[in-house]
């Protein structure tokens, strides 16, 4: 994974990867662009800060979007976990559940980076 801070003053970021030989470029997959990644990234690391059982559910969330690749879904009642992560990140509506799950895992790795920023920083 590449990741580079714009100095747009926006903290908007930008991570790509590789996929299947082809590259995966984390912005647009955001209805706001670098800007939606910013947002998401700052969101995931307040709630790291906040609430300390988020570590359980983002493996919940990352593994429920592993299961409902292979056409399971962990239960019927709630709303797939693609769904959730679309809607509380601001990740594109359409996308398929193998970009969704890239793009949480990219989201994951951004904030794990940006907290152990912060904390380097405190101490």
């Amino acid at each position: 994974m590449r990741t580079e801070e714009f100095s747009d003053g926006a903290g908007g970021y930008c991570a790509t990867t590789m996929d299947n030989g082809e590259e995966f470029i984390l912005s647009q997959q955001f209805k706001e662009g670098t800007h939606g990644v910013g947002v998401a990234v700052e969101r995931i690391v307040h709630e790291m800060n906040t609430i300390p059982t988020m570590g359980v559910r983002f493996m919940m969330l990352k593994r429920g979007i592993e299961v409902e690749q292979m056409g399971m879904r962990l239960t019927s009642k709630a709303p797939a976990c693609s769904a959730i992560v679309k809607r509380e990140y601001g990740v594109r509506k359409g996308l398929s559940k193998r970009k969704t799950g890239i793009a949480f895992e990219l989201l994951l790795n951004l904030a794990s980076m940006l907290y152990k920023e912060r904390q380097e920083e405190e101490e």
